[in-house]
C-alpha cells in the first residue's frame, strides 16, 4: 500500500522547499512525492535535485495551468491513493501520513479529508477550518478543507478536476464526487498548515474566481446558486480568527 503526495509548482522553489521537508519529515515512509513543475524558469530543477532518489520523483512539463498539472501528475502517480501538498503547506505534525494509513487499513475509505489552519507568512495563525462532515452532499462538501484530501487513484482518474476552472476547480472537484456514493472518512484531526496567499485567496485572482465560483455553483444548484454562495461565504467567514500568538 503506498500513498503518493503531489506538489504542484511553477517558479516557487522556496515554498517548494517547506513543502518537500515537511514530506520527508513524516513518520511513515511508504510514500511517493511528485513534484511537478510547471517549467519554472527560476531554477527549481536544480535547487532540489539533490533531493531526488526512488520515492521523490520530479515532472517538468508545459501545462495549460494548475489542474491540468494535476491531472498529468496524478495519471502518473504509482500510489492507490493520492495526497495533494500545494508549495509552501507543510503537515501538522510527522505524523499525519501515519494516521492516514491506519485509516487505509482500518476502513478501506475511498476519499478523506480532515481539518487544517491558514497562516500567513510569518506563521502566525489567521483561520482554523475544522468543520465536522457526518453526511457528505453538495452542501456539505462545501465545508471540505480541499488541501488535505486524500483520495483513492482510480477515482481522480474517472474524475479529473475540470481544467476550464483555473483556479476554483476544487470546488467543482468536490461536489461531483459528494453525489457518488463514495465511502469518506471526515478525519476531525488537524492535518495541514496552509499558507495564505495561493490562488483561491489572492487578490490578485479575487474576480475570476468569484466568476468561477458562480459558474460552479449554477451548475451544480441551478437558480440556487446565489444562495449557496452566500452560504459558501458564510462558512468561510464564520471560521476566520486571528489568534493572537500562535505560530507554526
Amino acid at each position: 500500500m503506498k500513498i503518493s503526495i503531489i506538489t504542484v509548482v511553477k517558479n516557487d522553489k522556496i515554498n517548494l522547499l517547506k513543502s518537500l521537508r515537511s514530506v520527508l519529515s513524516q513518520n511513515q515512509k511508504n510514500f511517493e512525492y511528485i513534484i511537478y513543475d510547471g517549467m519554472s524558469n527560476d531554477g527549481t530543477k536544480y535547487f532540489i535535485k539533490k533531493y531526488l532518489k526512488k520515492n521523490i520523483k520530479y515532472i517538468c512539463k508545459k501545462d495549460k495551468n494548475y489542474y491540468d498539472g494535476l491531472n498529468y501528475a496524478i495519471k502518473k502517480a504509482k500510489g492507490e491513493y493520492i495526497g495533494i501538498l500545494n508549495a509552501g503547506d507543510v503537515y501538522f505534525n510527522s505524523h499525519v501520513l501515519k494516521k492516514v494509513f491506519k485509516k487505509i487499513k482500518s476502513t478501506k475509505f475511498d476519499l478523506l479529508f480532515g481539518n487544517l489552519i491558514y497562516v500567513d507568512n510569518k506563521k502566525n495563525y489567521l483561520r482554523i477550518w475544522n468543520y465536522v462532515v457526518k453526511k457528505l452532499n453538495p452542501i456539505t462538501a462545501l465545508k471540505i478543507a480541499s488541501s488535505t484530501l486524500i483520495v483513492k487513484k482510480k477515482i481522480l482518474v474517472k474524475y479529473p478536476y475540470n481544467t476550464s476552472y483555473s483556479i476554483s476547480s476544487d470546488v467543482d472537484f468536490n461536489i461531483n464526487i459528494s453525489k457518488k456514493y463514495f465511502k469518506f472518512i471526515h478525519m476531525n484531526e488537524f492535518m495541514i498548515f496552509m499558507k495564505s496567499g495561493g490562488m483561491s485567496n489572492n487578490p490578485s485572482f479575487f474576480l475570476k474566481k468569484i466568476k468561477q465560483d458562480f459558474l460552479i455553483l449554477k451548475n451544480h444548484f441551478g437558480i440556487f446558486y446565489l444562495f449557496i454562495y452566500i452560504y459558501k461565504i458564510l462558512i468561510k467567514i464564520l471560521k476566520f480568527k486571528i489568534i493572537k500568538n500562535k505560530k507554526i
